[in-house]
């Protein structure tokens, strides 16, 4: 510290009292950092207020100078990435996909889930399910032991378990649906809702399915029937894409 106390006392050192007013040498002043460069009106700035802010148009290799200015760390996600979940149902389906796809055990669980939607669209079940005059703790108790009896995955078995403890019987269909929903989205499955009188025949379902494939480039379609008794008068099915 003392070298350091004598260097800067030295320069600080008034001149002479008896000096001319020539020998006296106003300060210079200081040099703007280089690393902040004022505006100029030759160089476009990064963010227009006419354009709508993005990647393409904001962060290219010619708009960059000696201090890169980097956008809003929002604007960088992809818009697939940020999860709205409406309902509880999304939300405990998406938890369940996020889990299964971390530990490489996705399709499993998806092949669980089909699994126990059958297994829920079963009369004696939604009887048991829809009783109002049975307990929440029967219904979870009943819901527990099917699950048992189906040797579910892991992450499926915990997810119902929660549910039971939450009160939330009430929507298990709904998560079901709602993860065969995310799931078709994630690997590219188109899905058609074909609705006609009649119970339409496997031939003609797989036949809709490789035309709607033809037209419209999807990786894989499923084709769901629904049949309705009383169709307005058309010439032809409709058909719903999802």
């Amino acid at each position: 510290m003392d070298p350091l106390s004598s260097s800067v006392s030295s320069r600080l050192k008034p001149a002479n009292f008896n000096s001319t007013p020539r020998q006296l040498h106003p300060l210079k002043p200081l040099n703007r950092p280089r690393y902040l460069p004022p505006p100029s009106p030759q160089r476009p700035l990064l963010f227009s207020t006419t354009k709508p802010t993005t990647i393409s148009t904001s962060f290219t290799h010619k708009n960059l100078t000696a201090l890169p200015i980097f956008p809003n760390p929002t604007s960088l996600l992809p818009s697939s990435s940020l999860h709205v979940h409406r309902t509880p149902a999304t939300g405990y389906a998406a938890a369940l996909l996020d889990t299964a796809q971390s530990t490489g055990s996705l399709h499993e669980v998806r092949r669980d889930v089909r699994k126990l939607s059958r297994l829920l669209q079963n009369s004696q079940i939604q009887a048991l399910l829809n009783d109002p005059f049975l307990g929440d703790q029967e219904k979870g108790k009943a819901m527990k032991e099917l699950a048992k009896k189906g040797k579910f995955n892991k992450h499926l078995f915990n997810l119902l378990k929660m549910m039971v403890e939450k009160n939330k019987l009430g929507i298990v269909s709904e998560v079901l649906e709602e993860f065969e929903r995310v799931y078709d989205e994630l690997i590219g499955t188109k899905q058609v809702w074909v609705s006609s009188e009649k119970m339409i025949g496997e031939d003609m379902l797989f036949k809709i399915a490789m035309k709607v494939q033809k037209l419209s480039g999807a990786v894989k379609v499923k084709v769901k029937n629904l049949v309705i008794d009383k169709l307005p008068k058309i010439p032809d099915f409709g058909l719903l894409y999802t």
